[in-house]
């Protein structure tokens, strides 16, 4: 059984045998668990930016109401700029691994088909093992 493809997008791909993304490579052998999408919003900060710009609207001079106005969506453009995206990896060496993906689908994605290459790895293992346990001679 050959490498195949299992995924190919904006600079990464994962094949049946390993992981590769700008110029490193990691074998699916080496990873241990499988890889996890951790998406962090920015929820604080955009509810602070949010917070004192509610304040400046309620309690200000007419000059605070128009920054307090402007802070609004203010915060609505630093939740969409400051979401972090992460493809989380464990290498049984005992490194990690936290790859920054652009998008969310491709996290996902990404993570998906690393999970899926692992799986068909070890099913392949099984598999193979219990072909050689079955040609054993039985007593």
């Amino acid at each position: 059984m050959g490498e195949s493809k299992i995924f190919e997008c904006a600079g990464y791909v994962v094949t049946t045998e390993r992981f590769v993304y700008g110029s490193k490579v990691v074998r699916l052998d080496d990873i241990k668990g499988g890889a996890m999408a951790f998406v962090d919003k920015g929820w604080k900060g955009t509810a602070f930016i949010a917070a004192i710009g509610l304040a400046m609207l309620m309690w200000g001079g007419a000059f605070l109401k128009v920054i307090g106005l402007l802070c609004l969506p203010g915060a609505y453009y630093f939740l969409k700029l400051t979401v972090e995206r992460d493809l989380l990896v464990s290498l049984n060496s005992g490194e990690h691994l936290h790859i920054k993906v652009s998008s969310t689908e491709l996290l996902n994605n990404l993570a998906d088909a690393i999970n899926k290459g692992i799986g068909g790895r070890l099913r392949a293992q099984s598999n193979a093992l219990r072909d050689e346990l079955s040609g054993l001679p039985s007593q």
